[in-house]
């Protein structure tokens, strides 16, 4: 949170008062854009302050900007799915149905490491061994 700039972590009253004089001195193009940039808001989130300040802003405009919204978190779910998955198979790497860790291979290829059972094993003795520290 120290590099996020302060006026991107104002809170809504905050922004509301500070953005009339910022409205009020803006020269460009896309205010909707610039203040979602300049205080770090999405762009629904700048469509109902901006309203609030009493700037006409088109439903046509609104619904674009939702389902930009929308598509942009469609994108970054998709992605966090696709990194989980690629975690997952990267994990199938070093085990299978019979082993929980596979430490490595034979010269003739059969896997080698701790099954299942073993693992479950030294889970239960670890357990035992966390109370006996405790007593």
């Amino acid at each position: 949170m120290k590099n996020t700039s302060k006026k991107k972590r104002y809170t809504k009253k905050y922004r509301l008062g500070s953005s009339t004089e910022w409205i009020r001195n803006y020269v460009g193009k896309n205010i909707i854009k610039e203040y979602s940039k300049w205080y770090g808001v999405d762009l629904i989130c700048a469509i109902k302050e901006l309203r609030k300040k009493g700037l006409e802003i088109s439903e046509e405009y609104e619904h674009k900007a939702r389902q930009k919204v929308e598509a942009k978190n469609r994108a970054r779910q998709i992605t966090k799915e696709n990194i989980q998955k690629l975690k997952s198979d990267k994990q199938d790497d070093f085990s299978d149905a019979h082993f929980a860790f596979i430490a490595g291979y034979t010269p003739g290829g059969t896997p080698f490491g701790i099954t299942h059972e073993e693992m479950q094993y030294l889970d239960e003795e670890e357990i035992e061994e966390g109370f006996n520290e405790i007593s």
